[in-house]
């Protein structure tokens, strides 16, 4: 071997270090300014890598953004809450892809279908989760809704019982409740706070953590839900209107929306059951993915009366 040669193969581990620390550093910057958008975006390529497909449909004069996953079942739809995206499904949507046809949107203004024309109120919500059962040629589906999604999945039972074939709650908002706290992280103790409300406990997390969750707080569909939030959306006089088959899961260290509500929620909707998630904040998709799965199935034994 030349001794030019021998001199070029001697760089290739300077190189690959090189090539290493830069693609480190690079990452490094990335979660540092936009840690939400990463945690996001790896998420995304997690579900891809699990077989997980990523699509869009034309839903009226928007184009939404979906996941689905699974062959064959009965469809089942995913809706997520205030400031989240169809990503937080990830865990749940590959348990539940054995037995169901899943389906994830991101909700209009959030993740990546944009905002809708007629606002960010449950109403409008409503209509165009209607529409996309529609677009995507159901009859019928089965709804998961967390949170806002909850809300949004209620008003749709209401207003399209047609469509709604079972329901499912996750820690749904929706009651009117005073006080309650307003989950807007406007600085950063605001979003230590809004984190330990909701997670159940509190984390020392950097500061460009927090200031993330700020900036997502003030994205127009999160912000403008609470700046036009409208009481008589409210579903406190409504509920006993519902006669879709429901089971409503909750988290026992849900601060954001306490216990309280779920029982309220179990009292409000007819024969519903409610089955309460020990050691679980207002996350259950998260923080207990393999219990919901558990439920949805169908073959849950901790009912709780």
């Amino acid at each position: 071997m030349s001794s030019s040669r021998k001199r070029s193969l001697s760089f290739l581990p300077m190189l690959l270090a090189l090539a290493v620390v830069g693609g480190l550093t690079a990452l490094a910057v990335r979660v540092y300014s936009r840690p939400w958008e990463t945690m996001v975006e790896v998420s995304r390529a997690g579900m891809l890598l699990l077989g997980i497909h990523e699509e869009s449909i034309d839903v009226g004069p928007l184009t939404m953004h979906y996941y689905c996953a699974g062959e064959r079942g009965k469809p089942i739809v995913l809706l997520h809450g205030l400031g989240n995206s169809a990503e937080v499904w990830a865990f749940l949507m590959r348990l539940l892809s054995k037995q169901y046809r899943v389906y994830a949107p991101d909700l209009p203004g959030f993740g990546k279908t944009s905002l809708a024309a007629e606002g960010t109120n449950i109403a409008t919500h409503a209509l165009h989760i209607e529409q996309f059962i529609s677009a995507l040629g159901y009859k019928r589906v089965t709804v998961v809704g967390n949170s806002l999604g909850g809300w949004i999945g209620i008003r749709l039972a209401l207003d399209h019982p047609e469509r709604v074939e079972r329901l499912y709650l996750l820690d749904s908002a929706g009651l009117r409740r005073e006080p309650m706290d307003i989950p807007h992280s406007s600085n950063r103790a605001a979003a230590q706070h809004v984190f330990k409300q909701m997670w159940g406990f509190s984390l020392p997390l950097p500061g460009f953590v927090w200031d993330a969750m700020v900036r997502n707080a003030q994205t127009p569909a999160y912000a403008g839900f609470l700046q036009s939030y409208d009481p008589q959306e409210e579903l406190d006089e409504v509920l006993g209107q519902l006669n879709i088959p429901t089971t409503i899961i909750w988290g026992e260290q849900d601060r954001l929306l306490p216990i309280a509500c779920a029982y309220d929620f179990h009292t409000g909707i007819a024969n519903s059951e409610l089955v309460l998630l020990p050691r679980t904040g207002h996350l259950p998709q998260l923080q207990a993915p393999l219990q919901v799965a558990h439920i949805i199935k169908g073959t849950g034994t901790d009912k709780t009366a």
